[in-house]
């Protein structure tokens, strides 16, 4: 079951909050998995980000428990498209 919803590049649905500095916290997504189900994650903690540095869109280390086991996602944001994408998730 949890190989259904592992591949690259995941367009996601985001839910995030940006602060009046422009900073983007994520705080919860969903995706179609290969089995064509909705997965929705709420975010538990960030671990790391780069939006600070990053001139094409921040991307977020994020960990979050799915199916009752902690995962890590990689996610990022494109400022110039505006989408969000699941680039890797740890197993």
């Amino acid at each position: 079951m949890v190989d259904s919803y592992l591949w690259l590049n995941t367009p996601i649905q985001m839910i995030s909050c940006t602060d009046t500095d422009g900073k983007i916290t994520p705080l919860r997504f969903r995706f179609r998995d290969r089995a064509d189900s909705i997965i929705t994650v709420t975010i538990d903690r960030i671990i790391s980000t780069d939006q600070d540095n990053n001139k094409i869109g921040p991307t977020f280390e994020c960990a979050a428990t799915v199916w009752g086991a902690e995962k890590r996602f990689n996610l990022h944001y494109s400022l110039y498209s505006g989408k969000w994408v699941m680039k890797r998730i740890g197993i």
